[in-house]
């Protein structure tokens, strides 16, 4: 017999929630899924909203408004700000529903364990939505990582440079700041937020079971800021793990270009090499090679995964729970304990994409970047005028 298709309550459906209402429509017309409420204090903001409100769903403005007013979710899934994932997950697990939240899992560490101590209690789920991590080929290259396939693990290293302008840091009253409005850390950062699954990823890869991350143990980092805001918009760092293989990570949105993700992963028999658009492939020692396909190509895939868990029709455990998500926000946090050094305007150059429209950023960066990242070293490390020096952290200080 088939069984009922899952019943999903979507919180945000502004931004990043777009693809989400684009990937709830194609499961909507498989059978497997049923849009059957929003919650968004402004709904009437996001491009979709006038699709959405000729459809017969309940609205609330907020979290507390559908748990004082409930019908029957089988699964949320949450799109809303940083701030907001630790309070909103909390209380939908303690509601008996599962949970899909977007990535970073939480601003800090005692957040994400308050998430572990509601999604203990609850006994339902809580999934953070990395998509690297949901993917085939990280999954595929990750259990060939565990069957001891490349070797030992020696270095792993990304670099990912996407310029932003002034109008992604006006977006909302969050971008770019340590804390938000109402005083809640965000940490917006590219660590944290846009380029956070490629550190995530290495994390993650790293991680010594399938649903595990590499635990951080101490961290070499420098943050810089060429945008006027609050936090940092460039960073590079050197972790070192509790698995002995060190982590090297560039980032950066004062750049010119779209630059990777790039990465490479070095193992004692094998080198694993990905360029976004490309797939992800590992070079033997012996000459041979593995391709594991891309991990871009399904971003949605972490949705049908928690669509199965919902309907009975898997018996998967976490993919990217609690356990494998929190490493990474244990790095961001010792990221705000790095100090931000602001790049003076003479290095720097702008231009203008639109109206009110500037994008800020450093002159042949993504070169420096590659540098960097081909040498394995800090920023300051290659003699630049603009850099300062870096800060080491070790993880029980933070």
């Amino acid at each position: 017999m088939k069984s009922e298709p899952c019943q999903l309550l979507l919180i945000g459906i502004g931004g990043y929630g777009h693809y989400y209402i684009e990937a709830i429509q194609s499961f909507e017309k498989q059978g497997i899924l049923k849009l059957v409420g929003i919650v968004d204090p402004a709904p009437e903001s996001a491009p979709d909203w006038a699709e959405l409100k000729k459809r017969n769903l309940r609205e609330y403005a907020s979290v507390e408004a559908f748990l004082n007013d409930p019908i029957r979710v089988d699964l949320a899934a949450i799109v809303s700000p940083i701030s907001f994932h630790m309070s909103q997950s909390c209380a939908l697990l303690r509601a008996g529903i599962n949970v899909l939240c977007e990535k970073p899992i939480a601003a800090t560490i005692e957040e994400v364990a308050a998430m572990k101590c509601a999604r203990d209690e609850s006994g339902k789920f809580l999934e953070i939505g990395y998509q690297w991590t949901f993917s085939p080929a990280i999954q595929e290259l990750k259990a060939d990582v565990l069957k001891g396939c490349f070797g030992r693990a020696e270095k792993l290293l990304t670099r990912v440079a996407w310029p932003r302008s002034s109008a992604y840091y006006q977006r909302n009253n969050w971008a770019g700041k340590i804390h938000n409005a109402q005083g809640r850390p965000v940490y917006d950062s590219p660590v944290n937020n846009a380029t956070a699954h490629y550190l995530h990823n290495m994390l993650f890869i790293l991680g010594e079971e399938l649903h595990l991350s590499a635990s951080p143990l101490s961290m070499t980092a420098e943050c810089y800021r060429a945008n006027e805001i609050e936090n940092y918009d460039t960073a590079c760092c050197k972790i070192e793990t509790d698995i002995g293989a060190d982590i090297y990570f560039y980032t950066t949105h004062a750049t010119e270009t779209v630059d990777g993700p790039i990465f490479r992963y070095i193992f004692e028999n094998a080198e694993i090499h990905f360029s976004h658009g490309k797939d992800i492939v590992a070079h033997f020692e012996d000459g041979s090679q593995k391709t594991y396909g891309s991990p871009d190509g399904e971003r949605m895939h972490k949705l049908r995964i928690c669509i199965d868990r919902c309907s009975n029709t898997s018996t998967q455990d976490d993919i990217c729970g609690v356990e494998a998500a929190s490493a990474h926000t244990r790095c961001v946090n010792a990221f705000q304990k790095v100090p931000v050094q602001t790049i003076e305007k003479s290095f720097l150059e702008q231009t203008t994409r639109g109206a009110n429209d500037t994008l800020t950023y450093l002159p042949q960066m993504e070169s420096l970047m590659h540098e960097a990242y081909e040498r394995e070293q800090l920023f300051s490390a290659l003699d630049l005028a603009w850099t300062g020096k870096p800060t080491h952290i070790e993880f029980d200080t933070i």
